[in-house]
């Protein structure tokens, strides 16, 4: 099947945003699938410019498009960005030496851009709905009245996604699909703990907690680094992985800053426990991630956790309140049975969220839908 991937963003040489995208390709790849991937590329955002076309090898071919941004800016409704970026990805698709079998979007903003292309050549159209807030993202853009029956199905992260899209008249109950976001677990998978201490330098007796994800309110690095400082006592050591704004200040923070992607379960092997009492997500990558590496899990009791966390592998907590978060660290500090009986817990979740089965998954309910769509 030729497969065309629209997509806000895609790593490459320079950053490794969306890796998750790259995840999913790689392995519908893997499958014997061709996908040509479209990631528009903003040049005022990335200060560059970068090579149109790139083909990595026989089964995947990316294009990433060059265009300019100018943030959220207005004049009147138009909006210069969108107009730009829907240029570049115009132009991209007029590249394709191939009709596609169809065209799956990363998230439901992907799909406006990419909806008039697959309506003019009857593609099947599907979306990955992963946002945190899709109402959000499609705030201000015109949504065409007929997308839903254009759509052909939606691959949900999450029941709250699913439930968002449905409610947005985006989508129908019978053509939604969840699935929770995966992992590789080639990469992340459990390690030997002093080992990585001992390549990372941290002490065999040292509590660790791990923080992934963008140094934004979101998120809640500064919630996490709170939480640390109010807890008495022999001091908790921290990395906190990531980069933004709301840059986290507390004592014996271990590392801070970004990473390869490869390199973060050595990291997360390293520490005892993962924190991220994020506010809104689809479904967070960097939890699964975590449970992988069989870290038990702190993070929010919100709906877009309850798909992969419960009891058996997380405390969930309000993530509005560090005090709710300062006591689950301590909790798990001084609770070793517990802590361990989390991290068996996260193992075994993480199984069932294997990149291989996602993408199997995702393409049995996409060939169900074309199939039954030919009737």
């Amino acid at each position: 099947m030729i497969i065309l991937i629209i997509t806000p963003d895609y790593p490459d040489r320079y950053k490794i945003h969306y890796p998750f995208v790259k995840q999913l390709v790689d392995e519908f790849a893997r499958q014997g699938h061709h996908c040509y991937v479209i990631a528009p590329y903003s040049i005022t955002k990335n200060k560059r410019r970068y090579q149109e076309e790139e083909k990595v090898n026989d089964n995947i071919t990316i294009y990433r498009p060059n265009h300019l941004s100018f943030s959220n800016y207005r004049i009147g409704k138009f909006c210069p960005s969108l107009f730009f970026r829907q240029k570049a990805i115009n132009r991209a698709l007029r590249r394709l030496p191939v009709k596609p079998d169809m065209m799956y979007c990363h998230f439901w903003e992907s799909a406006l851009e990419g909806y008039q292309f697959a309506k003019k050549n009857a593609l099947p159209l599907f979306v990955a709905s992963g946002e945190s807030s899709i109402s959000t993202l499609l705030h201000n853009k015109h949504v065409p009245t007929d997308l839903d029956e254009c759509v052909s199905g939606v691959i949900c992260v999450s029941t709250k996604n699913k439930e968002e899209s449905i409610s947005l008249g985006l989508t129908t109950p019978k053509n939604c699909f969840v699935k929770p976001n995966a992992v590789n677990n080639n990469l992340f998978r459990k390690l030997d703990k002093q080992e990585c201490r001992s390549k990372l330098g941290v002490s065999k007796d040292d509590f660790v907690v791990c923080f992934v994800g963008s140094f934004i309110e979101r998120k809640g690095p500064n919630r996490v680094a709170g939480a640390i400082k109010s807890i008495p006592g022999k001091p908790i050591k921290s990395f906190f992985i990531g980069k933004g704004p709301q840059e986290p200040e507390c004592d014996n923070i271990l590392y801070k800053g970004t990473l390869p992607h490869e390199d973060i379960p050595i990291y997360l092997n390293a520490a005892d426990v993962f924190v991220l009492p994020t506010l809104a997500e689809g479904c967070c990558n960097a939890i699964v991630e975590a449970m992988a590496c069989g870290l038990p899990i702190i993070s929010s009791n919100l709906s877009f956790n309850w798909d992969v966390l419960n009891d058996t592998n997380s405390i969930m907590v309000d993530p509005h309140d560090v005090k709710q978060v300062s006591e689950a660290i301590v909790e798990l500090r001084n609770n070793s049975e517990r802590r361990e009986r989390l991290s068996r817990g996260a193992l075994e979740t993480a199984k069932y969220l294997a990149i291989e089965q996602r993408a199997k998954s995702i393409l049995t309910f996409i060939v169900n839908k074309i199939e039954s769509k030919s009737l």
